[in-house]
C-alpha cells in the first residue's frame, strides 16, 4: 500500500504513534524519477496521496497522474487530498482506481492512457491502517483480527488462522517473518485455538508472547511484530502482487520509462532487486535509505530501501 504517510513492514508496536502524512523517501523518489511537465506517470500505491500530490505538482499542467489502490477507505482519502485542492493553479489530470496495482493496465485503459512513463510502488501498510484499531493491522489497540488492505476480500487473519495448519503456520511465520520461534508460535496457536477461536489482535498477541522464551520477550520490537507482518502478508499475498504488480509495470511502461519500488522487507526488496537486474538499467546500484534526520522523525522510515530502473528497449 502506498504510504498516506508513513509506512511499515510490521506492525511497529514499540515505537510512537506518527502523524499520517509523512510520505517515507519523498525527495529521494522525485528526484529519482526524474518528473517533469507533461509525463504520465502511474501511482500504484496511492494511499492517502502523499507521494502522488508532490507527482501531481511536478508534472503538471499536462501531466497524468493514474492512482490506484486496493483500500477504498485509503482512496477517498486520497480523492480529497488530489482532486480540486488548488483551484488557482494549474493541475494536472488525476485519475484514481480501486484496484491493486497488478491492474495498472485496466487503469491506465479507464484513464484513457495506452502506456506511461513512470511507476512507483510504495509498498508495506499504511499508518492510516495500523492506526485503527478496527482494520486490525496492530497489537497497539484490541480490535478484529482482520488485516485485509481490501475489505472486500473473502479472506481475513482470522479466517486464515483458523483453517491453516501447524507446519504451515510455522513455514509462515519463518518465511514472511523471519520470526526464530516460529515453530513454538505455531503449536501455541494451534493448541490455543482448539479451546477459543482466536478472533482479536490481543488475543493473538498475548498467544505469542506467552509462547516466546523468556529471553526473547524484552527486545526492541514487541515478541508478536513479525508474527503480525507474516500473517498481513500472506492475507493479502503481498509478495504474489508485487510479482504481478512488477509484470504489469513492464508491460505497461514506455521503453525508457523509469520503475521506482519503495520496499520494507528483505524478500519484497530481493524480488525487486532480481527484477531490476534482469528487465531494466538500474539506477540504484545500492538502494536508497533514509537519512538519519528522517528516521529520527519518523522511525517507520528506517527500513525503507528505494531502487529504481529504467526499462529497457527489448525488456519482455
Amino acid at each position: 500500500m502506498d504510504d498516506s504517510g508513513t509506512k511499515s513492514s510490521s506492525d511497529g508496536g514499540h515505537e510512537e504513534r506518527q502523524p499520517v502524512h509523512r510520505p517515507v523517501l519523498l525527495r529521494e523518489t522525485v528526484a529519482i524519477l526524474e518528473l517533469r511537465e507533461g509525463l504520465v506517470v502511474v501511482d500504484g500505491t496511492v494511499g492517502a496521496g502523499g507521494h502522488a500530490r508532490a507527482i501531481v505538482d511536478a508534472i503538471a499542467p499536462t501531466g497524468v497522474l493514474v492512482g490506484l489502490d486496493r483500500d477504498s477507505e485509503i482512496l477517498a482519502a486520497a480523492r480529497a487530498a488530489l482532486v480540486g485542492t488548488d483551484g488557482d493553479r494549474a493541475e494536472a489530470r488525476v485519475s484514481l482506481h480501486h484496484l491493486p496495482f497488478s491492474c495498472m493496465r485496466e487503469a491506465l485503459a479507464a484513464a484513457g492512457q495506452p502506456r506511461c512513463d513512470r511507476v512507483l510502488l510504495d509498498l508495506g501498510v499504511s499508518s492510516m491502517q495500523l492506526d485503527r484499531a478496527e482494520r486490525g493491522f496492530s497489537f497497539r489497540a484490541d480490535g478484529p483480527l482482520d488485516m485485509r488492505m481490501d475489505s472486500a476480500a473473502p479472506t481475513s487473519a482470522a479466517d486464515w488462522l483458523a483453517r491453516t495448519g501447524e507446519q504451515d503456520l510455522a513455514d509462515t511465520i519463518y518465511r514472511l517473518g523471519e520470526e526464530r520461534h516460529s515453530r513454538r508460535i505455531a503449536r501455541a496457536i494451534v493448541e490455543a485455538r482448539r479451546r477459543k477461536p482466536i478472533r482479536r489482535t490481543a488475543q493473538l498477541a498475548q498467544i505469542v508472547l506467552d509462547a516466546m522464551p523468556a529471553a526473547a520477550r524484552h527486545g526492541r520490537i514487541h515478541p508478536a511484530t513479525r508474527t503480525f507482518q507474516a500473517i498481513r502478508m500472506v492475507v493479502n499475498d503481498e509478495l504474489g502482487e508485487l510479482e504481478r504488480g512488477l509484470s504489469a509495470a513492464l508491460e505497461c511502461l514506455r521503453p525508457g520509462g523509469r520503475l521506482a519500488v519503495i520496499s520494507f522487507h528483505s524478500l519484497e526488496d530481493r524480488v525487486v532487486k532480481h527484477f531490476l537486474r534482469a528487465h531494466c538499467d538500474v539506477v540504484t546500484k545500492k538502494p536508497v535509505e533514509a537519512s538519519a534526520a528522517e528516521v529520527h522523525d519518523n522511525p517507520r522510515a528506517r527500513s525503507a530501501k528505494l531502487r529504481c530502473g529504467i526499462r529497457r528497449e527489448d525488456a519482455a
